[in-house]
């Protein structure tokens, strides 16, 4: 009994101490391992990246000033009813709106204007019997003039009763008041007259208005273009208001187009009319296009409490791969070195402890011992060791720095530099799957099977501890 006894306790100690191993870590050592980057030569671009449209650089809209119904549509260039993309000229029918209305009218304005030329010609009449009837007053007041004169030089006596003088002044007096009536009536006739000239100049104002209104039923490009929009068809009613109702907009000139970019104001001042501007858009991303900084727009937009400018970019489409409202991907070229160093901004950070610097190298001095401020000091990977490398620090984008190495030093494409050190634990097992390059591995756990048989509800066959079957 005893030795039964004793044969369980050395078994239990046995499977104590190989779940410790397997579960309980392995005394670990601390390794050191460097992080590097490497040096790399090339071009280095600052820049400032925006997104905007593309649009036409002048885009007309060409409306209707007129009621009425779209009858039918014009023709483009190449004889083909006028649609979205068209290609039109100057002058070209683009649609024709019903103009019956309008004929009419045209006859209403032509019969007013026949009217007030009548009564132009009856006023002109009326003038003119009215002259004629003033010089007949005249002349029978000049006779009655002469008449009294005589009477008065002969005086009343036996020769004159007094009844044949008062005859000659009753007739004086009633020539005089026959002229006045005459002239009376011809500032009448001239009243009439004008009143008529200035119906006939509404009259052919009107027409004019009438045989424009026709003119409008025509819908005509007024530039040589490509229709970027279309927005009637025919058999729909054209309402006109107090502005012209939009048809057609037609873009005036497709190889020559902008970018409307949206430019955050934490870059504005980097950014000025003539820079050189790289763009890309989505339908064709292995291309690279250029244009040219147009202006800024002083009009700025907030959105999010983030505020921006719209900056016009002038672009060349010569052979119309671009098309309107497509959104590009702009970077503003501020500065561009070729052929130039360049190493990761990390690298800067990193100062090494003494232990890992070559023997040999001096320590680079203190920022107060600096002779050269200009300078800083990269530190390249040598062997298990590292050694400074004194370069100028020139432009950077944030990311990335441009450095020039400073006389006497040697810094090559490809040098590796060291940006930071990590600790690893020698000798620590590995999470089961993983291997661990500084330690040992732990053993893998046989897969449980359930012998052939199905297994039952709720059992896990995975090589995981016990738990509920996946859902």
């Amino acid at each position: 009994m005893k030795k039964i006894v004793k044969i369980w306790v050395l078994v239990a100690v046995v499977a104590l101490g190989g779940g410790l191993w397997y579960f309980v870590p392995q005394r670990t050592e601390n390794k050191l391992h460097f992080v590097t980057t490497r040096v790399q030569r090339g071009h280095f671009v600052n820049k400032v990246q925006a997104t905007g449209t593309l649009e036409p650089q002048e885009l007309v809209d060409v409306g209707a000033q007129v009621t009425g119904e779209i009858k039918e549509f014009g023709t483009d260039v190449r004889g083909k009813r006028v649609d979205y993309g068209s290609e039109v000229k100057a002058g070209q029918l683009l649609a024709r709106i019903d103009d019956t209305l309008v004929e009419l009218d045209i006859k209403r304005a032509e019969a007013n204007v026949a009217q007030a030329k009548a009564q132009i010609l009856s006023a002109e009449a009326a003038v003119a019997q009215a002259q004629a009837n003033i010089a007949q007053a005249q002349a029978n007041k000049n006779k009655a003039d002469r008449d009294l004169q005589r009477a008065e030089n002969l005086g009343v006596g036996d020769a004159l009763s007094q009844m044949e003088y008062d005859q000659f002044v009753n007739a004086a007096e009633s020539t005089r008041a026959a002229l006045q009536s005459s002239q009376a009536q011809l500032s009448t006739a001239k009243a009439q007259q004008a009143n008529a000239a200035a119906t006939l100049q509404s009259a052919e104002a009107q027409l004019t208005r009438e045989l424009r209104n026709r003119d409008y039923t025509r819908i005509t490009t007024p530039v040589d273009g490509t229709i970027v929009v279309r927005q009637v068809n025919v058999g729909q009613t054209v309402v006109s208001s107090m502005n012209a109702t939009t048809l057609f907009l037609v873009a005036r000139d497709l190889t020559h187009m902008q970018i409307w970019a949206s430019v955050n104001e934490a870059d504005i001042a980097k950014v000025h009319a003539g820079q050189e501007v790289r763009y890309t858009v989505d339908a064709l991303p292995n291309e690279t296009f250029t244009g040219v900084v147009n202006k800024i727009r002083p009009n700025a937009t907030m959105s999010s409490n983030v505020v921006t400018y719209i900056v016009e970019v002038d672009v060349e489409n010569p052979e119309r791969k671009l098309l309107p409202y497509m959104s590009a991907n702009a970077n503003f070229i501020v500065e561009e070195i070729k052929d130039c160093l360049m190493v990761a901004d990390s690298a800067f950070d990193f100062v090494p402890p003494r232990a890992l610097v070559q023997p040999g190298a001096e320590m680079p001095p203190r920022d107060d011992e600096q002779t050269h401020p200009e300078e800083t000091v990269l530190w390249k990977l040598a062997g298990e060791r590292v050694r400074p490398v004194r370069v100028v620090r020139e432009q950077g984008d944030g990311t990335r720095s441009v450095v020039r190495p400073a006389d006497g030093e040697d810094l090559q494409p490809d040098d590796v530099i060291v940006t930071a050190v990590q600790s690893s634990s020698a000798g620590a097992a590995a999470p089961q799957g993983e291997k661990n390059l500084f330690g040992m591995n732990r053993p893998q756990r046989r897969e449980r099977t359930t012998g052939g048989a199905e297994p039952k509800p709720g059992q896990n066959t995975k090589n995981n501890r016990p738990g509920p079957p996946p859902m």
